[in-house]
């Protein structure tokens, strides 16, 4: 009999531990968004800290490939596995050659094309539980404010933990936007619906139709809708067509690839747009534009 007592408190505690774990997964789905919404950064990851402290990176926005899909990141390994071993905010501003990590998991890094990371981690009682990333697949530092508010993310993601674990204990159902998955789901409407936006951008810049280009700009503008609130910069269409691809994450090259212009005039619209939306970063620039209403 205390044979299988003992079987059934092993098996009641694995699924206790999926169950936060499934907890823990939702609520990182819904800061990895917030992050995304609040900074402009094209590129947002977030994992759960498991058995052995692994962590695995299975939630992601804004990755152009599969390459680093639930990455298994060990402690003190990489950028994720220093957050896990110091419990500390790290930051390369060019990933290949930073000296402050190890190089474990440059492979599948370097085949997504992140160059520069952030990450921070997630502390719940004395325990990281998550840990939150930010990437851009070209070399930049991160401002002030994007690290603040990757850190008041982490910070509100802690106490959204800590409750859920709460109400667990006294078998109350979990609160907060990760307490489902209609968010996730909105979230990768959003995503479908930027690409989407973004593309039809593009075409109308290289369209030679006025009337055809007319009408896809006019998708596009019914795509967005300025919050009447809102004052609205007059920003030109080759600097909507420019934020549109920065927003995807592109890095100036490719901007001005798709766009068959160059690099410079790329340069040249980036600084007049945040110059009109009185923006320090690309990212700041994006985020602007979105809470205007002018980018999906």
């Amino acid at each position: 009999m205390d044979e299988e007592n003992a079987g059934r408190g092993v098996a009641g505690s694995a699924a206790s531990d999926a169950q936060r774990r499934r907890r823990d997964l939702a609520s990182v789905r819904s800061a990895i968004s917030a992050l995304r919404e609040a900074t402009g950064i094209p590129v947002t990851i977030g994992g759960v800290v498991g058995e052995g402290h692994t962590l695995v990176l299975s939630e992601s926005l804004g990755m152009r490939t599969s390459a680093m899909k639930d990455l298994t990141v060990h402690y003190g390994a990489g950028v994720g596995g220093r957050v896990m071993a110091t419990g500390k905010p790290v930051g390369v501003a060019d990933y290949p050659r930073a000296g402050v990590i190890t190089h474990e998991y440059d492979l599948p890094v370097l085949s997504e094309g992140l160059r520069s990371m952030a990450a921070i981690p997630v502390v719940v009682g004395k325990d990281v539980r998550a840990v939150l990333y930010a990437g851009v697949h070209s070399s930049v530092r991160f401002g002030e404010k994007v690290l603040n508010q990757m850190a008041a993310t982490a910070r509100a993601l802690e106490q959204e933990i800590a409750v859920n674990d709460a109400l667990a204990a006294r078998g109350a159902a979990p609160m907060g936007p990760g307490a489902g998955e209609g968010r996730w789901d909105d979230v990768l409407s959003n995503e479908r619906m930027r690409d989407t936006h973004a593309r039809l951008r593009m075409l109308a810049s290289r369209t030679e139709d006025p009337d055809v280009r007319a009408e896809l700009e006019r998708i596009c503008a019914e795509m967005v809708s300025p919050p009447p609130e809102m004052p609205t910069a007059r920003l030109s269409r080759r600097e909507l067509d420019v934020l549109a691809c920065v927003a995807q994450g592109k890095t100036n090259i490719e901007t001005a690839a798709d766009m068959g212009i160059g690099a410079e005039t790329v340069k040249s619209y980036l600084r007049s747009v945040m110059r009109k939306l009185d923006a320090h970063t690309r990212f700041e620039a994006v985020n602007a534009a979105r809470r205007m209403g002018v980018l999906p």
